[in-house]
């Protein structure tokens, strides 16, 4: 069991880290992006993240690499998530995972809400053209495919929203 301070954290690896440091640590968008590159490949060199992160400069690199000790360890000129790293990254992996899923909710909305005017549009307006130009013969059939459709489109557009909302 791991030691537990009052407004701190402990790890295994080392002494109490305090909540505030960790939250300030991970509050700037290039240390998040390390800790999820070195969390995905559990242990990469300097030249790893350099190149990974694309258009960050060598001491910018170390810069954030030194605020981030808290989260890294270094070893054999590897870094690897401490405890507390990797709880950071469950964290941002949490927190990711809640935005894309209000994404989708919010995407999956927008489609029910046409998915239902297309479905009242097919039901009502369709086949109210199609009444006035065409003869019955024609007329029914299509107001039956139509129907189809729109039923089987609704009985799914329900399935996802009983799913996801």
């Amino acid at each position: 069991m791991i030691p537990m301070a009052r407004n701190g954290i402990s790890s295994r690896e080392g002494p109490l880290v305090d909540e505030d440091e960790i939250f300030k640590t991970l509050s700037h968008r290039i240390r998040r992006d390390i800790v999820k590159l070195v969390g995905a490949d559990e242990k990469l060199t300097f030249s790893e993240i350099k190149n990974r992160l694309n258009s960050i400069d060598s001491p910018t690199l170390s810069y954030h690499l030194k605020s981030l000790q808290p989260l890294l360890i270094q070893e054999a000129n590897k870094y690897k998530l401490s405890d507390i790293g990797e709880a950071a990254l469950l964290l941002l992996t949490k927190t990711d995972q809640s935005i894309k899923i209000s994404k989708y909710r919010r995407n999956f909305l927008y489609a029910y809400v046409i998915t239902v005017a297309c479905w009242l549009s097919a039901e009502i307006i369709v086949p109210w053209i199609l009444g006035s130009y065409v003869d019955w013969i024609v007329y029914t059939p299509v107001h039956i495919i139509i129907t189809a459709i729109s039923t089987i489109n609704m009985i799914i557009i329900w399935q996802l929203r009983k799913r996801y909302t």
